[in-house]
């Protein structure tokens, strides 16, 4: 009986605590937990080496990373130096070929990777002492070969030639070209001039200068045995010789005295880049770095933030708007805010951009919105304590970044002590709204007239106009006018006597065209075939199968993919009207209008309008078709897709002249076919 007076009792003290809980108010969160992390084993070599070991023994793998803690070196005269020699750099070494370097990592199922400050390998335990003799052996004696120079920079170079039409690319040039300028590590930029300049004397002195023990950390993470560890990196590591660490001779980068804009001109833009930039004195051992982080999360750092809501969910200006900001122990760091935008709300953008960063400058945050910032960096944290080389970072960034010795410890304690007050403070100091640069780079004629009215807080921001390569030009001119006497037939007659004559292009009975392009390491295929009977097919293949396949005639058409059929309607028909002919200009009507002259890779073109949503570009110098442009709608927003037609050749035998390669702008995205077959077959 005294047992069930007990607990009756019991129920009802529960029962009364239960009704005084307000559950309409958040619980207080509890004191972050001090994280646990365990210290690594550390050593030393003569040489000056330093080694961190961390044993973890969930997983039967492990990984080593070496990390040459260099400062930036700006190259001067011999840019492109470090990225010859990082290319190099893995590709076997003086006692092994490359080709049996690369087969045996692969027979191992390991992973090694060499570059100009670094080197990494992982594996399965079992055979992790034989992969970290690769590494050692890869990066300490390594074989430079003229043929492997040559090699490296041709592909170097075949990449900054792709790179000559990309407006992202452009974007980022320019910006760290003016931002920090050209005499310091980080505004310097490559050209393939300068990559021709660059001997294999040049390499191999690179690599003399800065790979040094003395200034070199090495990690080894997972199902390892400290002792073992510590006699094979003895062994492997200690005839590496001490050398001079470069000294640190950066020029100190200023901000400008107003903030202002920095147009950078890239006519082939279908949207705009645009970016708010200023610089910063963070380092990760100031007291005020957690503030600064949760200030910057807070503002663009993810779906939640508010550039993010304001840019794409209230105003669906951009797919996305994110903010960055970094930290520097060697130089100031960058705070930016950015977006790519539609050329139409370009303006919009830049004074959307600069209104959320004054804004968290003068007001307080949310509450919500300080506890989704701390939750965010607190999970983030926890997850990544998952990984055993986050163990490795944590203590390699504790020895490199001069922090204390609790500083990953107490992380979560340091996250939650931030309070409102704190991120205004941060935000007023690292988001400097009177000093910053605006960048926009796109297409001028298009969003300048606009950009040039824009006014911040009641003050009219200044224009400067860049070309690609960040040297100051004049306002670039966009009224061109149709000079007096061209008309449709003028243009059209130029184009098909650029071909090889309209009696030739009426000759023609069928095309079958084969284009080929690389995306992601795999190849894109592209069959086209088209009639003089008003008909075409075109299937989209990938890996030898048929990803899209689209059909049109003058009955009808449909578009398939995914093994779903879909009819075009009327509408889309017409925007595809000129495709059912092999030369659409022979049978232009009275609906196609000659509307003006614009810029087509920095080259005046006539512009030949097809339809509502889609136009024509010819050469006004040598009459080639150089590009098509199509608008469309997708997922309420207009998008504009840009097909740029080049090297005119024709077949052996043949007397028209085809564009071999068409470079696809899609998205900001660009994807160059290449014709690999083409089949004319003629009437006579």
């Amino acid at each position: 009986m005294k047992k069930y007076i007990f607990l009756t009792a019991a129920i009802i003290c529960s029962y009364f605590t239960v009704a005084q809980i307000d559950r309409s108010v958040q619980p207080a969160p509890g004191p972050a937990p001090e994280i646990n992390l365990g210290d690594p084993f550390t050593f030393s070599l003569k040489n000056g080496l330093k080694v961190l070991v961390v044993e973890n023994h969930k997983l039967p793998r492990a990984s080593a990373s070496l990390v040459i803690d260099n400062p930036p070196i700006t190259e001067g005269d011999k840019k492109g130096t470090e990225a010859l020699l990082s290319s190099m750099l893995g590709k076997g070494s003086k006692t092994i070929s490359k080709d049996d370097f690369y087969e045996e990592v692969d027979y191992l199922g390991a992973n090694v990777s060499i570059s100009t400050n670094n080197a990494s390998a992982r594996s399965l335990k079992k055979y992790f002492p034989r992969v970290l003799e690769l590494m050692a052996d890869a990066t300490l004696n390594p074989n430079f070969l003229q043929e492997e120079l040559d090699k490296e920079r041709d592909i170097i170079i075949k990449g900054l030639e792709s790179e000559e039409k990309d407006v992202s690319a452009a974007a980022r040039r320019v910006e760290d070209f003016i931002t920090y300028g050209y005499d310091h590590s980080y505004g310097e930029f490559l050209t393939k001039e300068d990559l021709a300049k660059i001997t294999l004397e040049d390499v191999q002195n690179a690599y003399n200068t800065y790979f040094n023990p003395n200034n070199a950390y090495l990690v080894v993470v997972g199902d390892v045995n400290v002792d073992d560890v510590k006699k094979q990196v003895t062994s492997l590591f200690k005839k590496w010789k001490k050398g001079q660490v470069p000294a640190n001779t950066l020029p100190t980068p200023k901000a400008p005295e107003t903030t202002h804009i920095n147009f950078v001109e890239m006519p082939n833009a279908v949207q705009s880049e645009v970016a708010v930039v200023n610089l910063v004195d963070l380092k990760m051992s100031d007291p005020d770095y957690f503030n600064a982080l949760i200030a910057n999360r807070i503002l663009g750092g993810g779906a939640q933030a508010r550039l993010f809501l304001n840019l794409r969910e209230d105003k669906g200006y951009t797919y996305g708007s994110y903010s960055s900001l970094r930290n520097n122990k060697y130089t100031k760091a960058k705070f930016r805010a950015s977006a790519s935008v539609r050329n139409a709300v370009t303006d919009s953008s830049v004074v959307e951009l600069l209104k959320e960063v004054d804004r968290i400058r003068k007001e307080l945050v949310t509450d919500e919105e300080l506890e989704q910032a701390k939750a965010k960096y607190a999970g983030s944290f926890v997850l990544a304590l998952e990984n055993p080389a986050t163990i490795a970072r944590y203590a390699l960034n504790i020895k490199t970044q001069n922090l204390p010795e609790d500083f990953y410890k107490t992380y979560l304690q340091k996250i939650n002590a931030v309070t409102k007050e704190d991120v205004l403070e941060a935000a007023k100091k690292h988001f400097t709204i009177d000093n910053m640069r605006v960048f926009v780079t796109g297409k001028g004629s298009d969003v300048l007239t606009n950009l040039e009215k824009v006014t911040f807080n009641d003050k009219p921001l200044a224009v400067n106009y860049f070309d690609k390569y960040g040297a100051e030009i004049e306002r670039p001119e966009y009224e061109l006018k149709i000079p007096d006497g061209v008309t449709l037939k003028t243009v059209i007659d130029g184009y098909l006597n650029a071909i090889g004559g309209k009696e030739n292009a009426e000759n023609v009975k069928a095309v079958t065209k084969v284009y080929k392009a690389e995306m992601q390491g795999m190849v894109l295929e592209i069959n086209e075939e088209i009639t003089d009977n008003e008909e075409t097919m075109a299937e989209v293949k990938m890996m030898g199968n048929v990803m899209q396949k689209k059909y049109i005639s003058k009955e009808g058409g449909y578009s398939e993919a995914q093994g779903q059929k879909v009819d075009l309607t009327e509408e889309e028909l017409n925007d595809v009207k000129d495709e059912l002919f092999i030369f659409p200009e022979l049978y232009f009507d009275e609906t196609v209008e000659l509307v003006g002259v614009s810029y087509v890779n920095e080259a005046p073109a006539y512009e030949v309008k097809i339809s509502e949503n889609k136009s024509l570009f010819y050469d006004m110098n040598t009459f080639y078709k150089v590009k098509s442009m199509i608008k469309a709608e997708m997922q309420g927003q207009e998008v504009t897709t840009e097909t740029f037609f080049s090297d005119y050749k024709k077949n052996e035998g043949e007397s028209i002249l085809f564009p071999h390669t068409q470079t696809v702008n899609a998205g900001g995205q660009e994807i160059p076919f290449t014709i690999d077959s083409i089949t004319v077959v003629n009437k006579k």
